[in-house]
């Protein structure tokens, strides 16, 4: 059975112009045009598609997707496990944050005593925009290892270095007019 992009649009609730954008970037091509012009797709096309949704849903980019789907050793039974681990995981992580959300307005009742640790509960600092990037671009062991190092710090010493942070970032603000060669940005680059 054939569905033209606007059945499938309508079934799936994407926009058939992302759909279009997916032909455009081949990432998810029709299996066939019409006489009359329009892209049909197969049920080995909703299944595809089945999979890139998993991967947005996930935060994957979309020529990643691509890489992997194209990859001739893809295997969709296990791309489904890994995606319901990782739904899993980040159910996980949202369940502990409404848990924290819980707690907090208990706490701000004065019903529950909380510790500092226990208000940041359920965030993971590790998942960020540019933990993607820094695994591209370092790789993993490099990025496993500074993650695991800063993990291991205590709150303490976490809100000292972040506080060191904010004041190299503090002065680069106050050098901004200053030349980037200069001695005194240099120096403020060093630390």
């Amino acid at each position: 059975m054939e569905m033209t992009v606007k059945g499938l649009a309508d079934l799936v609730g994407i926009s058939v112009r992302t759909l279009h954008y997916y032909d455009s970037i081949n990432l998810l091509n029709p299996t066939s045009i019409s006489e009359s012009g329009y892209r049909l797709y197969s049920e080995g096309d909703l299944d595809k598609l089945q999979q890139i949704l998993f991967f947005r849903e996930l935060d994957f980019p979309l020529k990643k997707i691509k890489t992997m789907l194209d990859n001739p050793l893809f295997d969709q039974q296990a791309a489904l496990k890994m995606h319901k681990k990782m739904l899993i995981e980040k159910r996980n992580g949202i369940d502990q944050m409404i848990q924290t959300i819980d707690q907090t307005l208990l706490h701000l009742k004065g019903e529950l005593s909380m510790t500092n640790e226990e208000k940041f509960k359920g965030f993971d600092f590790n998942k960020t925009k540019y933990d993607k990037e820094a695994r591209e671009k370092w790789g993993e062991k490099i990025v496993d290892k500074a993650n695991n190092r800063i993990n291991s710090w205590s709150v303490k010493e976490k809100n000292a270095k972040s506080e060191a942070m904010n004041q190299i970032f503090k002065k680069f603000s106050e050098l901004r007019t200053q030349s980037p060669g200069s001695k005194e940005v240099q120096a403020n680059v060093q630390k």
